[in-house]
């Protein structure tokens, strides 16, 4: 191939058309946050505040009475793992019997407004037993005993 097509081939270095800046940057463009359809039923998660925990108990039961509250959901309730890869074969998509980051979605909540399902999330209770957690890489090396995964 002849250097000439090689280059024009090439994108690296070279700008790219960006067909939706305009619409971005003058709010035009429509994001998934946007849309409002009827009946539109809005769904908040309740994350974890440790890194590694076991779950002792999860309380919905007053969030799931809380008026304008449509469901309440645990990982109990959901407890086949959807990992496919090796690395991933424990992942739920709600922690059912232990947390293993910060940020773990431990119960949801679906109500008829965001705001509904923001304050349901406060009247979860949730049973924590703080587990050792590793916060390096030279401590996960040197210690065996503490394992995120299970296999």
């Amino acid at each position: 191939m002849p250097e000439q097509d090689r280059q024009d081939l090439s994108v690296i270095g070279k700008p790219l058309v960006k067909v939706d800046a305009a619409a971005k940057v003058t709010g035009q463009t429509v994001f998934a946050d946007d849309l409002v359809l009827p009946r539109m039923i809005y769904a908040r998660l309740l994350r974890s505040p440790h890194p590694h925990a076991r779950i002792r108990s999860v309380d919905v039961s007053r969030a799931a009475a809380a008026p304008g509250v449509l469901a309440t959901l645990v990982g109990a309730e959901l407890p086949i793992p959807f990992g496919i890869l090796p690395v991933s074969q424990d992942e739920h998509a709600l922690a059912v019997d232990r947390v293993r980051f910060v940020g773990d979605p431990v119960a949801a909540v679906a109500a008829v407004d965001e705001e509904t399902a923001e304050a349901a999330l406060a009247l979860i209770d949730v049973e924590y037993e703080v587990l050792p957690a590793i916060m390096s890489i030279d401590e996960a090396l040197a210690r065996e005993d503490v394992r995120i995964h299970d296999y």
